[in-house]
C-alpha cells in the first residue's frame, strides 16, 4: 500500500535478468513500492499513465528505439525522476546534459542503489520544503513570521537587511574585490559588508555548507553533486557557477547524504 513515505517505482528494461535482479533488490526496501515492470517503451508508457510513478529505472537500448531519445521527448509527470539502468557508460554525459536524475551502471553495487534512493528521498523532502517556502512567504506578507526564524545581514553600504535563511541559495566570494555576496531564491544579489567572513556566513544557519573557498551553499537547494560542481533544484538548475573543491568535498558529501 502506497503512502506519503513510499516511492512508487517502475522498471522499463528488455533485459529480463537485469529486471529480475533489480526488482528483487527494490522489493526488499520498505521505502519502495514497485508498481510494475515493462519490457518495451510502449508498455512502459502505459504503466506510467496508470501509476504516475515517482521513480523509473530505464534501460538505454530497446528493439523499438533508444531510451535516451525517448526520455528527451517523453511527457513524464512533473515529479517523476528517471534513472538510466544500463551497461552503456558512453551515454552518461548525454544523459546528465538532459538533467536525468541519476545513472546506475550494470552491474551495480548495492551501495550505489542506496545512494540513488537516498537522493530521491531528499528530493521529496525538498519538494516539501518548496511548499513550506511558499507558506513562509505568505507569512512574511501577512506579518506573522516568527522573528526567531529571521536573520539580519549587513550590506556593503552598512544597511541592515532582515531575511529568511530559507530564501538564501548560496554565497559567492568575489576574489578581485575580496568580498562576499548573497544570492537569493529570486536571484536577487546583495553584496555583504567587507568584514563578513566565511565563518560568519556558516553561523547563519545549520543548512549552510562550504563547497569551495569561493562558495557556501544552502544544502536544501542542492539536487545533484557532480565531481566538481553542484546542480541546484529546478528552477535554479541553470546556475552553473557553484564549484566543489577537494578540500570541502568530503564534508559536503557527508552532510548532503545525511539529510
Amino acid at each position: 500500500m502506497n503512502n506519503n513515505t513510499t516511492i512508487k517505482t517502475l522498471i522499463i528494461d528488455d533485459d529480463l535478468l537485469s529486471t529480475k535482479l533489480l526488482a528483487e533488490e527494490l522489493n526488499r526496501r520498505e521505502e519502495i513500492e514497485l508498481c510494475g515492470t515493462a519490457e518495451s517503451l510502449n508498455e512502459g508508457e502505459a504503466l506510467i499513465a496508470k501509476y504516475n510513478p515517482e521513480l523509473i529505472f530505464l534501460d538505454m537500448q530497446f528493439p523499438e528505439g533508444n531510451g535516451l531519445a525517448w526520455y528527451e521527448n517523453a511527457n513524464l509527470p512533473e515529479n517523476t525522476k528517471v534513472v538510466f539502468h544500463t551497461c552503456y557508460q558512453r551515454y552518461i554525459h548525454d544523459a546528465l546534459s538532459l538533467r536525468v536524475f541519476d545513472f546506475l551502471l550494470k552491474p551495480y553495487e548495492t551501495s550505489e542503489l542506496d545512494v540513488i534512493i537516498k537522493r530521491l528521498k531528499n528530493a521529496k523532502r525538498d519538494n516539501d520544503l518548496s511548499n513550506h517556502k511558499t507558506q513562509e512567504s505568505s507569512k512574511l506578507h501577512s506579518g506573522n513570521v516568527n522573528k526567531s526564524q529571521l536573520l539580519s545581514i549587513t550590506s556593503v553600504t552598512n544597511s541592515k537587511i532582515i531575511v529568511n535563511p530559507a530564501d538564501i541559495v548560496y554565497f559567492r566570494y568575489i576574489s578581485d574585490r575580496k568580498i562576499w555576496e548573497c544570492v537569493f531564491y529570486n536571484l536577487k544579489r546583495i553584496i555583504l559588508k567587507r568584514q563578513t567572513t566565511a565563518e560568519t556566513i556558516l553561523a547563519y544557519g545549520p543548512d549552510f555548507v562550504r563547497t569551495h573557498k569561493h562558495f557556501i551553499v544552502n544544502l536544501c537547494y542542492i539536487s545533484i553533486i557532480n565531481s566538481n560542481d553542484c546542480i541546484l533544484l529546478p528552477p535554479l538548475d541553470n546556475i552553473t557557477e557553484i564549484k566543489i573543491s577537494k578540500t570541502y568535498r568530503k564534508e559536503l558529501m557527508d552532510r548532503f547524504y545525511d539529510i
